[in-house]
């Protein structure tokens, strides 16, 4: 149960963080128009990271569990455990 209200609080607050970010593509007032620019792309790519976060994470969580400890129970599939939309985010970050 309690891991069950830890996803679900996940989710809660990506959708959160994402319209967060979504309010604050404009209203930037005394800036030049490049970094007004600037602000609206960094806003709209962080919010993006935050939909797909979801997404992943819905599609990753609506799945049984059980086979999916099991497999690393077993140490099968050796190598990289993040899925691939999470390995390009940490990418992105280093």
């Amino acid at each position: 149960m309690l891991l069950k209200e830890e996803m679900r609080r996940v989710r809660k607050t990506l959708e959160w963080r994402a319209a967060w970010w979504e309010q604050h593509r404009e209203g930037w007032k005394g800036q030049d128009e490049a970094m007004q620019e600037g602000i609206r792309a960094y806003a709209t790519q962080q919010a993006d990271i935050q939909h797909g976060l979801h997404t992943r994470f819905t599609r990753l969580w609506d799945k049984p569990l059980v086979p999916f400890c099991s497999q690393e129970d077993s140490n099968e599939g050796a190598g990289s455990s993040l899925d691939p939309l999470l390995e390009s985010l940490v990418e992105e970050d280093e």
